[in-house]
């Protein structure tokens, strides 16, 4: 496991390292652009050619990344967003949708409680064969909480 980590982290520093000299390479080609000379034709292609070069070696790495980055966050960074902006607003999202989810849950657990007072009203001498049964039948679909890994 810790060799993965080490090469898993070596790929993506050598990556991280592919695309910063990409950057370099474009922001070079940008600037003989910008000072086009007429017999500046062989550089423009030297640094075009340079660039495809660099966007090989980093498809190549591509296969050694086991990282998963979602497509929303790729969206969002293209769109020239920060990506905690994405991550603050799905964390709000899974906060409300808990918060609902657990109104959900409480509202059943009333229902439940009212139907069955009513029902023990309404019919105390089955009340006791049912009360056994609603009780058998918590114990057996109580869920569990679960805790998200660190």
């Amino acid at each position: 496991m810790q060799s993965e980590d080490n090469t898993s982290t070596h790929v993506r520093e050598a990556t991280q390292d592919k695309l910063n000299e990409l950057l370099q390479k474009l922001f070079e080609l940008s600037v003989i652009v910008y000072d086009f000379q007429p017999d500046g034709n062989k550089l423009v292609w030297k640094k075009i050619n340079e660039i495809i070069e660099h966007y090989k070696e980093v498809d190549d790495l591509k296969d050694g990344i086991d990282s998963f980055i979602p497509e929303e966050v790729i969206n969002f960074v293209e769109h020239g967003k920060n990506p905690d902006i994405f991550t603050q607003g799905f964390v709000e999202r899974a906060a409300t949708e808990n918060q609902f989810t657990n109104g959900k849950i409480k509202a059943v657990g009333e229902f439940r409680q009212l139907l069955s007072d009513e029902f023990s009203k309404s019919f105390p001498d089955l009340y006791d064969n049912a009360n056994s049964m609603l009780e058998s039948q918590e114990t057996t679909s109580t869920v569990q909480p679960t805790t998200l890994p660190e």
